[in-house]
């Protein structure tokens, strides 16, 4: 890909906007639409200081794989001369499976709200609390994290500032025992790093999972009433003794200005915070007082009642990770 940004009017492109045409019953503008999409061209837009391209496609049309074909290598050969590489993709075309894969086959960014996911991760606890009619500075969480780089620092130590416990479970213990010293002496945080497959979950009724991929989770003993909370992707739980809350996905409410019609309220977000530091992208997210609408699990929305059930904060119950 070409290292280089699209100007158009005042717009500095680094995200494009795809979507499928607007649905219309004009026959003249079918025509138009099956023209297009014969010739392959995209139509682009500006619209609410984002960038779109409407695809010569409807909802309503089936696709062959051959079409779909095309239509990646049209989107590519488009993202190639605008010199991009990190895409949105609208509702319907995030379904089309192939046409993903192809676009995932050419090393392009498809924006999926997983960035966004951790970010929230301070929201998404304060409404599990909110539910329960809890406290977030009588709380103690594990966080399951491999990667330690400066992002991943910094949202380790801004959750330890405001939990009473916090677990790091890690397969690179001497590089995160060395944030555990940091905190320590600069803050007075106490943050336990460990990484024992038997016992470093048994007891933990909170589990922040930033980047363990299922098949490395399922590899530990974990307490069986446990929230868990998986920010990278979808994680199934394969121990049939689990009967704790296994968060998925999440929905949110955004300020009006950033709504792009076909496009999720998640995937828009994680565009307005995309690269953006840690430091910058949360007082993003507390200046636009982002919302937590729902919570998603295996089986669908997460019913708040759900929650009432899980004790997280009483004293009594605490166990430190040893």
């Amino acid at each position: 890909m070409k290292q280089m940004l699209l100007y158009l009017g005042d717009v500095k492109m680094n995200i494009v906007y795809i979507r499928e045409a607007h649905e219309n019953g004009n026959f003249a503008k079918r025509v138009i639409l099956k023209i297009k999409g014969l010739l392959g061209i995209i139509n682009v837009e500006k619209k609410n200081g984002k960038i779109l391209y409407y695809l010569p496609i409807l909802k309503k049309q089936n696709i062959s794989k051959g079409k779909i074909k095309k239509i990646s290598k049209k989107i590519v050969k488009k993202l190639e001369k605008d010199g991009i590489n990190n895409i949105a993709l609208s509702k319907y075309l995030n379904s089309l499976k192939e046409l993903k894969n192809n676009l995932y086959s050419e090393n392009i960014t498809i924006l999926n709200g997983r960035h966004l996911f951790k970010c929230l991760a301070k929201e998404i606890i304060e409404y599990i609390l909110k539910i329960k009619n809890e406290g977030i500075h009588k709380l103690e969480i594990s966080i399951l994290i491999n990667e330690c780089n400066e992002f991943n620092q910094s949202l380790v130590m801004d959750l330890a500032k405001e939990v009473r416990t916090l677990n790091i479970i890690t397969n690179h213990i001497n590089k995160w025992s060395k944030i555990e010293e940091n905190l320590y002496n600069n803050f007075g945080i106490l943050l336990n790093v460990s990484n024992n497959k038997s016992n470093s979950l048994k007891f933990s009724k909170l589990i922040l999972n930033i980047d363990f991929p299922s098949e490395l989770i399922n590899q530990y003993k974990m307490f069986n009433e446990a929230i868990i909370i998986n920010t990278l992707q979808k994680v199934n739980i394969k121990n049939k003794k689990f009967n704790g809350i296994n968060i998925n996905y999440f929905k949110i409410t955004i300020p009006e200005k950033y709504k792009l019609e076909g496009f999720t309220n998640e995937v828009i977000y994680e565009s307005i915070i995309h690269k953006k530091g840690f430091n910058e992208t949360r007082n993003i997210i507390t200046n636009d007082k982002i919302k937590i609408k729902k919570l998603i699990g295996n089986s669908g929305y997460i019913k708040e009642n759900e929650f009432n059930t899980k004790h997280l904060t009483k004293v009594e119950e605490w166990s430190s990770i040893k």
